[in-house]
């Protein structure tokens, strides 16, 4: 849904990638720019789990206005169905804060009108509760955890980005995809990733090395798919999404395999 590094430029929003698996629709990561992305492709009432990766702006505060969207469910089609958002540790924190910063518990429902999902609201805000996390079941977990969502696991690992974040791996039938997350090159993470499928590695940097330790550089991206044997990489978070050609350039120069650039909507099949 979005692949920008940062911040949103034009055509480009932030981290944020849909997985549909067997019916279901997982959301990983939640950039701005994310929720406008899910709301045009009308799957916004179907994401059925949201796991942020780490607790940047650029890859966690579209969960702002993707809980307007499912406010707006509860109040008009009657939804009660929370969704699952898995945020790393210090995540409930962080999320209750940022909704404060909007007065969202101060927000009024009339808990005997309107439906289902109206009425829920209105019961939530009158115990002094926030709307936000009546509409999300936010939850901690430590990168390492699998997550299991209806049925689906998603092995995390964690990388180094100076602050707790998580690299994921979803399987299905045989069929898996690895997400880096935000994270320097770690030759560790191409064990976690052995085998995948699809590779998605945050090549941010271009040049032959990436300054400050935070991040990878598509040479990187190439070299860690290359440990992973991987099938496909993806190179995703770039820095300068309109010069793909030299990063797959660069990339190709490690790794042998397919080599894509992610674009927003841009879909894969395993």
């Amino acid at each position: 849904m979005g692949s920008s590094a940062g911040f949103p430029i034009s055509g480009f929003a932030c981290s944020g990638y849909l997985a549909r698996i067997a019916g279901q629709r997982l959301l990983l990561d939640c950039g701005p720019g994310i929720a406008g992305a899910l709301i045009g492709a009308d799957a916004t009432a179907g994401v059925d789990g949201v796991i942020i990766s780490h607790l940047h702006p650029d890859h966690v505060l579209d969960l702002i206005p993707l809980g307007y969207a499912l406010m707006t469910e509860w109040l008009t089609e009657g939804r009660t169905q929370p969704v699952p958002v898995y945020l790393p540790p210090g995540g409930l924190e962080f999320l209750q804060k940022l909704s404060d910063l909007f007065g969202h518990r101060n927000w009024r429902f009339e808990e005997n009108g309107g439906n289902a999902g109206y009425k829920a609201l209105g019961a939530a805000l009158a115990r002094g509760e926030d709307w936000l996390l009546t509409v999300f079941d936010a939850r901690e977990y430590e990168p390492g955890d699998d997550i299991v969502l209806d049925g689906t696991t998603v092995a995390t690992f964690p990388v180094d980005h100076r602050i707790p974040t998580a690299a994921m791996r979803i399987r299905f039938e045989g069929a898996d995809l690895v997400y880096s997350a935000d994270t320097r090159f770690l030759p560790a993470l191409g064990d976690f990733a052995a085998g995948t499928d699809l590779f998605l590695v945050d090549a941010h940097f271009s040049g032959p090395k990436a300054p400050g330790g935070l991040h990878m550089t598509p040479a990187d991206a190439g070299h860690l798919a290359t440990i992973a044997n991987a099938k496909r990489l993806v190179l995703c978070h770039l820095g300068a999404p309109e010069d793909c050609a030299s990063a797959q350039q660069a990339a190709a120069a490690h790794f042998s395999g397919a080599i894509h650039t992610a674009f927003d909507t841009r879909e894969y099949s395993l």
